[in-house]
């Protein structure tokens, strides 16, 4: 079963919530986010692990409680999380990108703040060639996932615009050397010539809806044809009656049986990506109908069946409600332009 221990606290989730919080103007609370993110980085970049306990906790080893039969018989009852000690590059690219944001809205950072981001960069540096698990933590082994070496590119990306935004003292050149030397790579062995789009990892001919995310990260503009044809591609073959999954389970060893619900932040994504290639209508109606999911108290879970119309997985979960800020973020930002 698709069951996992999700009591923690993720890195990933962490800086979308920073980026949630600051958007909607509550510094304070974002502020209090990025003290917790700093302190959960203190030590060696090595060993930053992409979840940590509420405190700050680094050991959460998975064990199976075998004599719990779960809710409705979903067995098995995990303690734990083993994937607290997966490689996961995106967590880099993520990190990067909320501290900078951070700075935009609130002058959050000093120059003690961006050495410790300074040493991740270094450290990202040795490892962003090599394979990960990626951002769905699979447990099929790893692979050369696209979206993670996407948002290696934004790690590097973001702190050379944090870096001249605050004046510091930065190897710069390095830095776009290798952002650059990231951006060709990708574009060259994750495009897929026969799909006529980008695909979930070198060489591959599936599709995964995190590249949702490429023209939200700024990695290519919603108007190139390579974006365009992906996001539609991913339309086509990954939604179930109108709702994104986050890839074929039926096509993809990710180390499980095949088979669970469409994902609602995949699909609050799609409403994002929709917006960024210019069709601004189909994402506004794809957004409210998303929002007619919601239980009686206007919360979300991770999944949902189309097929039996019910919430399913963790409840209520964080990523679905942060990715519907970010594509109301959106919506309204496209209204506003579009009074202007």
């Amino acid at each position: 079963m698709r069951n996992w221990d999700y009591r923690y606290c993720w890195l990933r989730d962490t800086t979308f919530t920073l980026l949630a919080l600051a958007k909607a103007g509550y510094y304070d609370e974002a502020a209090a986010w990025q003290d917790w993110l700093l302190r959960a980085l203190a030590g060696s970049p090595d060993q930053v692990q992409i979840m940590y306990g509420l405190k700050g906790e680094r050991q959460l080893v998975e064990w199976e409680a075998d004599w719990l039969p779960g809710y409705e018989n979903s067995r098995p009852v995990r303690i734990g999380n083993a994937a607290s000690k997966q490689v996961q590059l995106d967590i880099y690219g993520e990190m990067l990108n909320c501290f900078y944001h951070a700075q935009a809205s609130f002058a959050a950072h000093g120059e003690d703040e961006f050495r410790v981001l300074a040493l991740l960069l270094e450290h990202l540096e040795t490892i962003w060639r090599e394979p990960d698990e990626g951002i769905w933590e699979t447990r099929g082994g790893p692979r050369q996932f696209t979206y993670s070496k996407m948002m290696a590119w934004v790690a590097f990306d973001r702190a050379l615009k944090l870096a001249e935004k605050l004046n510091h003292r930065t190897p710069l050149a390095h830095w776009q050397s290798i952002r650059d030397t990231i951006h060709r790579e990708i574009c060259k062995n994750a495009y897929n010539d026969e799909k006529k789009c980008f695909v979930r990892s070198y060489g591959s001919h599936h599709l995964d809806a995190a590249l949702l995310l490429m023209p939200l990260v700024g990695f290519l503009p919603g108007d190139d044809p390579r974006v365009r044809a992906t996001v539609e591609t991913i339309e086509r073959e990954l939604m179930i009656d109108g709702f994104v999954r986050r890839y074929d389970t039926s096509n993809v060893d990710d180390g499980l049986p095949p088979g669970e619900g469409a994902f609602l932040a995949c699909s609050f994504w799609m409403v994002s990506s929709l917006k960024a290639i210019g069709r601004q209508e189909d994402a506004r109606k794809l957004f409210e109908r998303l929002l007619t999911l919601s239980n009686d108290l206007g919360l979300f879970s991770e999944e949902y069946d189309p097929e039996s119309k019910r919430l399913l997985g963790n409840f209520p979960q964080a990523f679905s409600h942060i990715a519907l800020l970010k594509a109301a973020f959106d919506l309204e930002d496209a209204a506003a332009h579009s009074a202007a």
